[in-house]
């Protein structure tokens, strides 16, 4: 079965009924535009952020649901639905142009149309792009998601967002803080048959522009210790670290850490000395990284292989490196 499409779990019922009982009428709330306008614009320019919750999706004759944990770098997401019951899961990570569904049956697919991928593989209209705007409680841009209208309510922040079809209400808010606007504590997503229920447990506002958060991270590490090398020549790289009296071969990481083409026979080695590949990892941030990788594990195999010759033509010198 799809893991997808296993992820119903008791919540999803909670969560269902809760969106069923009647409130009564709310009365009219007196709303400050300047001090809307303001929260809204500080809700809009968060550079990067994590929430975790839970969420409960719905459509037409499917259901699912389960723990939610959701990074947002700048226009970069990394999403992973988890059901904690059947340990069962899925992540979705991409940007504005880009998509990667990993734990579904038949293997990873990656797409330019991150809404249109999920519905090929879940049958689920989710609206992730805009609900990146959404999910903080403000309009998706109108160049790419149409016009939006907003209602606010008590507390100057939004009841309402009508917007591309979707109606997303907004029940409950956690209070802001230092340095943080108040942020949706539970939101609803709807569109004829298709609903988003999203319940956060917890919001990490991060601070500094996304740029500073996305030059820590192992793609841009691997893409820097990549310009620094001779890709074209791993074996003139080779050569100087030969020279400097450097003789371990070089490893990128997974699961485990391996020497590609070091084993015998050509294959990877694993528990010997090697000179690591910094960001590789076991973490793949998206295509971009998962090409740098590729790029990397290619680099070390030349480089090993091209070692290993110089290493069975230089016999005394493997007696004697390190």
């Amino acid at each position: 079965m799809n893991p997808i499409r296993a992820l119903a779990l008791p919540v999803v019922a909670a969560l269902l009924l809760a969106g069923c009982i009647t409130a009564p009428p709310r009365a009219p709330v007196a709303v400050d535009p300047v001090a809307a306008g303001q929260a809204d614009a500080q809700r809009a320019a968060l550079p990067a952020w994590d929430l975790a919750g839970r969420v409960a999706i719905s459509g037409p004759g499917r259901g699912g649901s389960g723990r939610l944990d959701w990074e947002q770098r700048g226009d970069r997401y990394d999403l992973t639905l988890s059901a904690p019951i059947t340990r069962q899961g899925w992540r979705l990570s991409g940007d504005a142009g880009s998509a990667r569904l990993e734990g579904i049956e038949g293997g990873p697919r990656e797409g330019a149309d991150v809404e249109a991928l999920l519905y090929e593989a879940t049958g689920w209209e989710i609206p992730v792009r805009a609900l990146v705007d959404w999910v903080r409680g403000v309009a998706a841009p109108e160049t790419l998601h149409g016009p939006a209208r907003v209602a606010h309510g008590e507390g100057d922040v939004p009841a309402r967002i009508d917007q591309a079809g979707w109606t997303i209400e907004y029940d409950a808010w956690f209070e802001a803080g230092i340095g943080q606007p108040a942020l949706p504590r539970r939101i609803e997503a709807t569109r004829a048959d298709a609903r988003v229920r999203l319940v956060v447990d917890a919001w990490t506002v991060l601070p500094g522009e996304p740029r500073a958060q996305e030059a820590s991270s192992p793609a841009a590490q691997l893409e820097r210790e990549l310009a620094a090398l001779r890709l074209d020549d791993p074996a003139a790289d080779m050569r100087e670290h030969v020279a400097a009296g450097d003789l371990r071969p070089l490893g990128v990481c997974g699961f485990a850490c391996l020497a590609p083409r070091w084993a015998p026979g050509g294959g990877a080695a694993h528990g010997v000395p090697m000179r690591i590949i910094d960001g590789t990892g076991d973490v793949v941030r998206g295509d971009g990284h998962l090409a740098l990788k590729h790029r990397a594990q290619a680099y070390a195999a030349a480089y090993n292989q091209a070692l290993a010759e110089w290493l069975r033509r230089n016999p005394a010198a493997a007696d004697t490196g390190d």
